[in-house]
């Protein structure tokens, strides 16, 4: 039995970036990379998560770094719709008290 894989993509756009697909240990640095330098210089940086379908820790302390870098800096990382996957993981791992989170939908 073969498992069906989601291979993440990560799309920058004007706003920050557009992140689908599953982020774990063998997908982390491709969101790592697009990540440092952070993108944009002074507004805040947006992370639409909407079509992420799983997230593990090391997508967790990724997302946590670029949220310190972004603090250091003066501005805010949104987390742009979250999938209900993303939803479930900070709240189980406290992160809604640290992550803006924006929902457009």
């Amino acid at each position: 039995m073969s498992e069906t894989a989601f291979p993440l993509t990560v799309t920058p756009n004007s706003n920050g970036l557009i992140v689908s697909g599953e982020i774990d240990g063998s997908t982390v640095d491709l969101l790592s990379g697009s990540l440092n330098p952070l993108p944009g210089e002074e507004r805040d940086l947006m992370i639409d998560m909407a079509n992420v379908m799983f997230i593990d820790s090391s997508g967790l302390r990724v997302l946590i770094q670029a949220h310190q870098k972004a603090e250091q800096t003066k501005r805010r990382l949104v987390i742009i719709n979250p999938s209900v996957i993303v939803s479930r993981l900070f709240d189980v791992s406290g992160l809604n008290d640290v992550f803006t989170v924006s929902r457009t939908d």
